[in-house]
């Protein structure tokens, strides 16, 4: 099985947003898109989100997120500051894209130790067909959902790590083809995205 698993370290990225997701329209992200394709880009915030248990976990957090449709991720970016708990690794904490274990993110990959507010990022969107792997396409619900699991449960029931203050998750993808409606809730407060736990 094929992951995406990098690491990376940078410098504070002091980038806190006031509503879970801003939006943008974007054209011609990368070569991928099909010239004069409407593309875009979501900026969500992590902050407060918690590795809780194994993948499948009804302790997992779930985060959805409202796309459209039939629109296609191409990338993902992350800068994020992640602190486990306990004996917990860095290296645990993983992030899952619509149930596709091909896409798994450990930003901590290689930190085989505990971290106290370690900053990872991946310095930009990697684009999913230069990295070998297909683009996610979204489904007839028009949602994007991401589990948030543990690799190995060190504190099982009460969760090994969780993303700080200003830790923020970068999504691109094609083609838009909005209701006025959804492009009205655009323009006033950013996305309404759901945290829940896996029932």
């Amino acid at each position: 099985m094929n992951t995406i698993q990098l690491v990376t370290i940078a410098a504070t990225a002091g980038l806190a947003l006031a509503n879970p997701v801003s939006y943008s329209d974007m054209a011609d992200l990368s070569e991928s898109i099909p010239s004069g394709t409407m593309a875009w880009e979501f900026h969500i915030d992590l902050s407060g989100v918690h590795f809780n248990d194994a993948q499948g976990s009804a302790l997992n957090q779930i985060l959805t997120i409202p796309i459209f449709e039939g629109a296609q991720i191409t990338g993902i970016g992350w800068d994020v500051d992640l602190t486990s708990i306990g004996a917990s690794w860095g290296s645990e904490a993983v992030m899952r894209f619509n149930g596709r274990s091909d896409i798994d993110i450990a930003v901590g990959i290689g930190d085989t130790f505990p971290v106290t507010n370690a900053n990872y990022s991946s310095f930009g969107v990697i684009d999913l067909t230069d990295a070998g792997f297909p683009n996610i396409l979204i489904g007839a619900d028009g949602n994007l959902e991401i589990e948030f699991f543990e690799s190995f449960v060190d504190n099982e029931g009460t969760g090994d790590a969780f993303f700080e203050e200003g830790s923020i998750l970068i999504i691109q993808g094609f083609p838009i083809i909005p209701s006025p409606g959804v492009l009205a809730m655009f323009g006033l407060s950013g996305l309404a995205v759901s945290r829940r736990n896996r029932r």
